[in-house]
């Protein structure tokens, strides 16, 4: 990995908030804590959290990632930066509340997965080209882990979409659920049109194209006897989708060109155009639907939050404060 790429890995974590959706932790664009305490009153006060003019601006520039901000849009730009740092702390303060940490062990395993791919000396060097002290990092990182955790045990606890749920879901959404025709095919591939002939003239006389795929075949599925398995129509180079999807079943193909090669080609099986199954579909309406469900259910405890926990906003002072 260069340095580049470490540098981009490390600014991406400046989006730091984990969200735990369809049993995924993803980033979501919040911020990674920096000192707990500014010099001077506090502009917000977040439960036990205070931030001064100065450490509110730094949360600010860090979520930023140093991007320019265009004056026309620098008003809603702050306010959207302001709301994600309240509910990034308000997280905070809920796993405090509810003593949710990040251990030793869990926080080692992290660091450990992301050094992996480079050298401790490069890892380094890059956070210092980005302006980023170790040990701030690592507290960054801290905050970071313990906020996914947060997340992720409070959405365990949404409610799994009903059999019914589902069902009528499926009935509304039935165009959602096509699917194209597909066939199942068999090939083999060649380097010349007098090789490809040769074999075409084995199969005809008797030979089998699986036993002859494996052992002259170009392509990769060589290994499985020339089968390639299902393909949609739309999937394929336009030249073999025209001849595939005119042939029969179990007849052997002429020998087509392509920037491949020269191909010989067998259909194993046909399935028509039509609309799949609610059994075939329902793991995906499902995960849809829970993710559907776990993000009201978010929303509603992050509002919940600022009602559990005192979030005071000094206005004035607020309004002296500017973007870089």
């Amino acid at each position: 990995m260069t340095h580049r790429m470490i540098r981009q890995k490390i600014r991406f974590m400046r989006y730091g908030l984990y969200c735990f959706v369809c049993w995924t932790l993803i980033f979501l664009p919040l911020g990674c804590g920096l000192s707990d305490h500014g010099e001077g009153d506090p502009v917000i006060t977040i439960g036990s959290k205070h931030l001064s003019s100065d450490a509110l601006k730094k949360e600010m520039e860090f979520i930023g990632g140093g991007v320019p901000v265009p004056v026309q849009h620098a008003g809603e730009i702050k306010a959207r930066l302001i709301e994600q740092i309240i509910d990034y702390y308000l997280i905070i303060e809920y796993g405090k509340q509810n003593n949710i940490s990040i251990s030793e062990n869990e926080f080692q395993r992290s660091i450990k997965e992301i050094k992996k791919e480079y050298s401790e000396g490069a890892f380094r060097k890059a956070l210092l080209q980005g302006y980023v002290d170790p040990a701030l990092w690592e507290h960054r990182l801290r905050n970071q882990l313990l906020v996914g955790k947060v997340i992720k045990q409070v959405l365990d606890k949404t409610a799994s979409p009903s059999y019914e749920e589902i069902k009528i879901y499926f009935q509304k959404n039935k165009g959602n659920f096509r699917s194209p025709e597909m066939l199942r095919f068999r090939q083999i591939v060649c380097r010349s049109k007098k090789e490809a002939a040769k074999l075409r003239h084995r199969i005809r006389a008797g030979e089998d194209m699986g036993e002859l795929a494996k052992k002259y075949s170009t392509a990769p599925e060589s290994e499985t006897h020339g089968v390639v398995g299902w393909v949609a129509r739309g999937d394929l180079d336009e030249t073999m989708e025209n001849a595939l999807f005119s042939m029969q079943i179990g007849k052997i193909s002429p020998i087509i060109k392509t920037s491949f090669g020269y191909h010989l080609f067998e259909v194993m099986s046909r399935a028509p155009a039509g609309v799949k199954g609610l059994p075939e579909v329902m793991p995906e309406i499902e995960s849809q639907l829970l993710r559907q469900k776990q993000g009201v259910f978010y929303q509603q405890w992050l509002e919940k939050l600022r009602s559990d926990f005192e979030v005071k906003v000094n206005q004035p002072m607020l309004s002296k404060l500017e973007l870089s």
